[in-house]
């Protein structure tokens, strides 16, 4: 399927020869991207999990105690919780807080509710500053993804490549979400690049650089796992393509000492001197447990599983990137075989291999996981599979037909506009094949669309609109009343705290989508919610239906 990419005087857009032209260009989609990301995150409400990686961050810098979220590895709660130090905040009161509480897996959340919404500080300060590097973790993906295809195939290929990853929703979503996803694709897409540098030309210098990139990746999130694979893959494809190579036979094996000594230090350097990884090994064994003996509940096109669906994200790729994309991938993959089939003698040679098993492996990782609640989990699959794009993109351009190039063009350009149309709520995007606003949350939900993240317009539009309170279920762990929310609290994921009762019964009740989807409840509760049409959605995850309707 790889091929050598055509370079230099034969780049597929060499009308963008001039170094000038192509800096610009791409100042210019990362000064969009960054805009954009920055005024939607600016609009949306804390999501599920990112609290507890900034609380945990903040109080870690605080009372050196990083211990609030042991499962997840602590690199991300170094750099979301900086920003928040920093800045100066006020912290819970622990001081009676028996131990065997501060075990308990609920903890966490009581203590970041009392972070954000109770002991003074500014939930929406906190959240601004908190997301800030996740800001530049997408900027950084967009970058990388030109960097490595320009390398590849030349800058016209490269500035196609930022392109599509930079109208990719989920990078645009989670790129305001102070969570450990995003960092994860960067990371990932690096260490990839990395290892296959430093299989194809051995040094120590590469080999020490691959391993620190894999260690960083490791210290971000446990789904890094997938290096290993993915670098033994690559090293038996050298290996195969260079049999006769006693030289570099000769140069490999220090060159992986040095690699996995690098990984280690690496790790033990991120998790503070901890020579025996005492925390790793308790971080990846709770990553097998939940993801192989304690999965999540699932659900996927109005259908929920305890055992998840093997096929989740191969058909939530289809619902959360644009038909636009999918062209693209198509037709480059009809130039790779073409290419293919014209020379298969290149296969083992081509720099295109890494990005293809990197994106092989990584999916088939995902195929087997039962931890099916957010395609935000494939995001480190999305920038290799853009750059594969890209680069056969290039190719097919070079020798096509006026017509042909109107499409390529027009190809490109639609899911620029389609995802643009989603802002600023880019993490509840929903691609052309979807059924519609009114009745997203029967294709996916939870993270894929509904994290939490809607009651800033929910206060927004309750002040706008005169409607004093409201019955609320919400899914998501924010405090509602921390952001001035009146409310009845109704069944919630997350019990929400009794209120006073307000001074007008609420005329109106407000249900997250995921819990329309009853995915979370037993016995269905919200059906009777789903049988009429509301009369608002508020930033496409919270539904609002008049009081009167439902006691017809």
């Amino acid at each position: 399927m790889t091929v050598v990419a055509t370079r230099a005087g034969g780049d597929a857009f060499s009308v963008l020869r001039s170094r000038r032209a192509v800096i610009i260009a791409l100042a210019g989609i990362l000064l969009v991207t960054g805009i954009a990301i920055v005024a939607a995150m600016r609009r949306t409400s804390t999501t599920f999990d990112e609290i507890v990686m900034v609380a945990g961050g903040a109080r870690g810098y605080e009372t050196g105690d990083w211990h609030l979220v042991p499962e997840h590895p602590p690199l991300v709660q170094y750099i979301y919780g900086l920003p928040v130090y920093l800045a100066g905040a006020e912290y819970p009161d622990e001081s009676a807080v028996s131990d065997e509480l501060r075990t308990d897996m609920g903890y966490r959340y009581l203590y970041a509710r009392a972070f954000y919404w109770v002991t003074g500080n500014d939930p929406e300060r906190i959240a601004f500053l908190g997301r800030l590097p996740a800001v530049l973790f997408a900027l950084g993906i967009v970058l990388l993804a030109f960097l490595y295809t320009r390398a590849l195939a030349g800058a016209g290929a490269g500035l196609l490549a930022a392109v599509l990853t930079a109208s990719l929703p989920d990078v645009l979503a989670h790129g305001g979400v102070a969570y450990n996803d995003i960092a994860l694709a960067l990371v990932f897409a690096a260490a990839v690049w990395g290892i296959d540098a430093a299989v194809r030309r051995p040094s120590l210098a590469r080999g020490v650089a691959a391993g620190v990139l894999i260690a960083l990746a490791l210290g971000v999130k446990n789904s890094a796992v997938a290096l290993g694979p993915i670098a033994f893959v690559l090293l038996v494809w050298e290996m195969w393509a260079r049999r006769s190579d006693s030289a570099w036979r000769r140069a490999i094996a220090p060159v992986a000492v040095a690699a996995i000594a690098a990984v280690y230090l690496g790790l033990v350097a991120i998790y503070r001197g901890d020579l025996l990884l005492t925390e790793y090994r308790y971080a990846l064994g709770f990553l097998l447990n939940q993801v192989t003996e304690r999965p999540a509940p699932a659900f996927l096109l109005g259908e929920v599983s305890r055992q998840g669906f093997w096929y989740f994200f191969p058909v939530a790729f289809l619902y959360k990137t644009s038909a636009g994309l999918h062209a693209l991938v198509a037709l480059a993959a009809i130039s790779f075989a073409a290419a293919l089939r014209s020379d298969r003698g290149r296969v083992l040679s081509s720099r295109l291999r890494a990005p293809f098993v990197g994106a092989v492996v990584f999916g088939a990782m995902l195929l087997t996981s039962d931890l099916n609640i957010g395609f935000r989990h494939a995001l480190p699959l999305l920038p290799l599979l853009t750059v594969l794009t890209a680069v056969g993109i290039a190719r097919l351009w070079h020798d096509a037909s006026r017509g042909l190039r109107a499409a390529l063009v027009a190809a490109v350009v639609w899911p620029v506009l389609h995802v643009a149309s989603y802002y600023p709520f880019f993490l509840s995007y929903i691609s052309e094949y979807g059924p519609g606003e009114a009745s997203a949350y029967e294709v996916l939900v939870d993270s894929s669309l509904d994290w939490g993240q809607g009651l800033l317009e929910l206060r927004d539009f309750m002040e706008l609109n005169d409607i004093p309170s409201v019955y609320l279920s919400y899914f998501g762990s924010a405090l509602p009343g921390g952001y001035g929310i009146e409310h009845i609290p109704m069944l919630s994921y997350f019990p929400l705290p009794a209120q006073e009762r307000p001074a007008h019964a609420p005329q109106w009740y407000a249900v997250s989508a995921t819990h329309l989807s009853g995915t979370y409840f037993e016995g269905d509760p919200f059906r009777r919610f789903r049988e009429l049409e509301p009369r608002h959605i508020i930033a496409r995850t919270i539904y609002l239906y008049r009081m009167t309707e439902l006691t017809r």
